[in-house]
């Protein structure tokens, strides 16, 4: 759009110039001539910048390629420390994980160390305090004031030369002079330990035989148990120094206190307190009554052989002597009630029944004598256990009361007294329930045999009477 203004503006020149001059030709040639030197000033003026450009390209060309240099080196610059960074930051990271897993590793230590030496203390042999108690307490409290510190490695380690140096000792035994108790009358006397491996041996020094040394609950007295098997000279050996003999216990102490607690009978029933005292009695009772009617039953004969029939026959038959010699050769209780009817085998039908009823009456009086305090004795028991068990509940509570649940042993007593009485009274009980169940079997099956023989002497009796035959009484 310039470029058209400035050829109109050039044009209206020309013809202004052309209107006032005299030759139009001249003025064209003369506009011509200033637009052709213009146009070469104009040249002129762009080669010189040309030049100028070119002469300050070269410069700016190599400062930019410096330029680029720089920054191409300052970014290496830049990733080399970004990386170096990030690696610090990693090495950081790697140094402090590094230090948290040794501060743990030693705090572990620590804690194993700690725990040794509580081992060590609660799984000392009996009578083995006196050995190890003050280096226990060095070494404890300087693990603990190691721990404080955050140091106790150092600590750590001579815990574990210590037990180190304890096993080499106990592997070679140990003989320490020491008091321990007799577990057979519970005195304590002086003596000699011997420490063998996990084993104690105890010498009495006034004299005896050595045993075994073990702990009872709740106590850290050493109890020896002594052993009769153990020769003197086995022993002395031992105790000596010298190579000697040694009992072991594979059940780890269990079988001596089982043996310690088995006891005599009184020892056990005394458990049961004073209520099984009275159930023994009871059942001492309820023996004498049962070996008093076996005896009883015993001598309870029933005839059940060829004699009855033919000692029958003859009464019916009318032939006294006869039947009198045939009653002499009866058992006893038979011959009892037939000698009863042949006193009377002239009387009445009536009076003879009634006379043979009050004599088996009075066996049955005879034979069935206490025997219904059998069975109360069979019933009470049991009842007298519970009793028992009531008491030695109570007995428990109190236990509880006092001691707490966390300690079995001290409620040992009161369970005893529950379990000993029920035990008791049922084992009077059972036998006294059993042997009555026989008994009144045994009588009530001869009292029916005796009635049965009793009707038969009536039968033939009042045949004997009536004039009938046996043949005829028995069709």
């Amino acid at each position: 759009m310039k470029k058209h203004f400035f050829s109109a503006l050039l044009a209206c020149t020309l013809l202004t110039g052309l209107a006032g001059a005299d030759n139009f030709d001249d003025a064209l040639k003369r506009a011509a001539t200033d637009y052709a030197n213009r146009l070469r000033q104009a040249n002129e003026e762009l080669n010189r910048t040309r030049e100028r450009i070119a002469g300050e390209k070269a410069p700016l060309l190599q400062e930019l390629r410096a330029t680029e240099d720089r920054i191409i080196t300052l970014e290496r610059e830049a990733i080399r420390l970004t990386t170096g960074q990030e690696e610090s930051v990693a090495t950081k990271r790697r140094i402090l994980r590094d230090i948290e897993d040794v501060r743990k590793t030693g705090a572990y230590v620590t804690t194993l160390a700690g725990d040794a030496l509580k081992a060590l203390t609660e799984g000392l042999p009996p009578g083995g305090e006196g050995l190890v108690t003050e280096r226990l307490q060095e070494l404890q409290q300087a693990l603990e004031t190691a721990a404080a510190a955050g140091t106790g490695g150092p600590a750590a380690l001579d815990i574990a030369g210590f037990l180190l140096e304890r096993t080499e000792r106990a592997l070679g035994g140990q003989l320490v002079a020491g008091r321990a108790m007799n577990a057979a009358d519970n005195l304590v006397q002086d003596g000699t330990l011997a420490f063998v491996g996990p084993e104690v041996f105890f010498q009495p020094a006034a004299g005896g035989p050595a045993g075994a040394v073990r702990l009872r609950e709740g106590s850290r007295q050493p109890v020896y148990y002594p052993q009769a098997a153990w020769s003197a000279a086995e022993s002395a050996a031992l105790f000596a120094g010298r190579l000697g003999s040694l009992p072991v216990d594979s059940s780890g102490g269990k079988a001596l206190r089982l043996q310690q607690t088995g006891g005599t009978v009184l020892e056990h029933i005394a458990k049961g307190g004073k209520v099984a005292f009275a159930i023994v009695l009871v059942g001492l009772v309820a023996l004498l009554l049962m070996i008093h009617k076996f005896i009883d039953v015993a001598a309870m004969r029933v005839d059940g052989s060829a004699r009855v029939p033919a000692c029958l026959r003859a009464v019916a038959s009318g032939a006294r002597a006869e039947a009198q010699a045939a009653v002499g050769g009866l058992s006893r209780t038979t011959r009892e009630i037939f000698a009863e009817g042949l006193k009377h085998l002239d009387a009445p039908v009536n009076i003879l029944e009634e006379r043979l009823e009050a004599v088996l009456l009075g066996q049955r009086l005879h034979f069935e004598r206490r025997l219904p305090l059998l069975a109360v004795i069979a019933t009470a028991a049991p009842l007298m256990g519970l009793l028992g068990t009531v008491v030695g509940m109570v007995k428990t509570f109190t236990l509880i009361t006092v001691f707490g649940t966390g300690n079995a042993a001290k409620l040992s007593s009161g369970i005893s007294e529950v379990l000993v009485a029920t035990e008791l009274g049922l084992a009077v009980a059972i036998p006294a329930l059993v042997v009555h169940g026989f008994l009144a079997h045994r009588i009530n099956k001869n009292m029916a045999r005796l009635e049965r023989q009793a009707l038969e002497f009536v039968t033939a009796a009042s045949s004997a009477q009536s004039g009938l035959t046996p043949a005829e009484v028995a069709r």
